[in-house]
């Protein structure tokens, strides 16, 4: 059974457990890094099946369950954290400052402003508390390893029910997330578990090929089509920074090719045509959204504050919609479906660019070490970028970061990146 336990514990680059002396400090926690501990765990596995969910504020679209839940586990990661591990410098202190600032006075001076700063208040908490909990908790191998072996467990579980719900009621969503997009992306960012299993033994490298092998045909049960291409999209990143060969990529293409043949057949004629909503949205939205960020260029308007007053003045630019049909689509969705333009019209300019700016430096640092053999002191880093571009493109066609159970697991893999980088 030593093999299973291997493939549950995976070590990177063939180290042993000893080659990872487990620092003094582990057998003796303190009782606030044990609770600390305990409640990132927890979150965790909320957000992954988002059960149990609990209605706070009836009415109010945002998940303030699971963002109380991530709020609660970023106090017990503050508390735990010793001098230095939250913030090394005072510029990253005042881009925290700023963001947070930003992110509060917008939702306080819009024209709904308990839904909007409820969003914001969810959207750090979720944010911060992934992104600092990985920093604090993650720090050492024991816990990298358990961390694991947890994210193991919860892609499996999430394929598992998916699979089964598809079985009873012909949807994936059944008794998990309800958004197709949101329950995607979740898991290629859950992929980093199995993407470290390939630098693994024969047996890890098969567990790792497994899981991901089911959930893409968990995506194909979706009609989501981005959930097909986006794995293709990573295969393609890790040719390029020399980890897969050539001819295995081809060969993975041509078996997608297969299923992405009875995928597109499969799907309703309306979703490839040039009027299907999310197709016209999303398109019209990008003039829509500069009309409405000049108007209001330093603060926004809210993260869910109704658009349609802005079609007063506006002029549709999409040929093959109707003014009418835009404004019934603006009533319902709200946001862009797009992460940059609802941070551009929600929040306002100053905003955009400074968390570009974070974002930029963070992934800048983990990129130029990719291409390197060097990992982290368990997971290869080429196992933290490819989950993590899959969902930066996903910014572009989905509002991804405003889902706590998203934008929680992303920042775990950004806090992740060793911080000399």
């Amino acid at each position: 059974m030593r093999w299973i336990e291997n493939a549950l514990f995976p070590l990177s680059s063939g180290a042993q457990p000893q080659d990872y002396p487990e620092p003094e400090s582990e057998d003796k926690a303190s009782l606030a890094g044990k609770v600390a501990w305990l409640l990132f765990c927890g979150v965790s596995l909320q957000l992954a099946f988002l059960q149990p969910s609990i209605i706070l504020l009836h009415g109010e679209r945002t998940n303030l369950f699971s963002g109380l839940l991530c709020a609660l586990s970023l106090g017990a990661t503050v508390w735990a954290a010793r001098k230095g591990e939250l913030v090394k410098s005072p510029g990253e202190a005042a881009i925290y400052l700023l963001l947070t600032g930003l992110l509060l006075l917008s939702g306080f001076t819009s024209a709904a402003p308990l839904t909007n700063t409820f969003r914001g208040l969810v959207l750090l908490a979720s944010g911060l508390g992934g992104f600092w909990g990985a920093r604090v908790l993650l720090a050492t191998p024991a816990r990298q390893r358990s961390f694991l072996q947890l994210s193991l467990l919860m892609l499996s579980g999430i394929l598992l029910v998916g699979l089964v719900s598809y079985e009873v009621s012909s949807t994936v969503t059944l008794a998990m997330d309800p958004k197709y997009h949101s329950l995607a992306t979740k898991i290629m960012l859950l992929w980093f578990a199995p993407l470290t299993l390939l630098w693994g033994r024969i047996p890890q490298k098969i567990l790792g090929a497994l899981l991901i092998g089911l959930s893409y045909l968990l995506f194909s049960l979706t009609e989501l089509r981005s959930a097909m291409l986006l794995p293709l999209i990573m295969g393609l990143l890790a040719v390029f920074w020399g980890r897969l060969r050539l001819r295995y990529f081809f060969m993975i293409l041509l078996a997608a090719s297969v299923i992405l043949f009875f995928f597109i057949r499969q799907l309703p004629p309306e979703k490839i045509d040039k009027t299907y909503e999310p197709a016209y949205y999303r398109v019209e939205y990008y003039p829509l959204s500069w009309h409405i960020a000049k108007q209001h260029p330093w603060l926004g308007i809210g993260l869910l504050t109704p658009r349609e007053d802005f079609l007063k003045d506006y002029e549709i630019k999409y040929p093959y919609v109707t003014r009418e049909q835009f404004s019934n689509s603006l009533r319902d969705i709200k946001v862009a479906d797009n992460m940059f333009l609802t941070f551009m019209v929600g929040v306002g300019f100053p905003f955009l660019l400074l968390y570009c700016f974070s974002l930029i430096k963070l992934l800048g640092g983990l990129r130029g070490s990719a291409a390197k053999d060097t990992p982290t002191p368990l997971i290869p880093r080429l196992a933290i970028i490819l989950p993590v571009s899959a969902t930066f493109f996903s910014f572009f066609i989905y509002d991804i970061l405003l889902h706590p159970q998203v934008c929680w697991f992303f920042y775990v893999l950004l806090g992740l990146i060793p911080r000399q980088d």
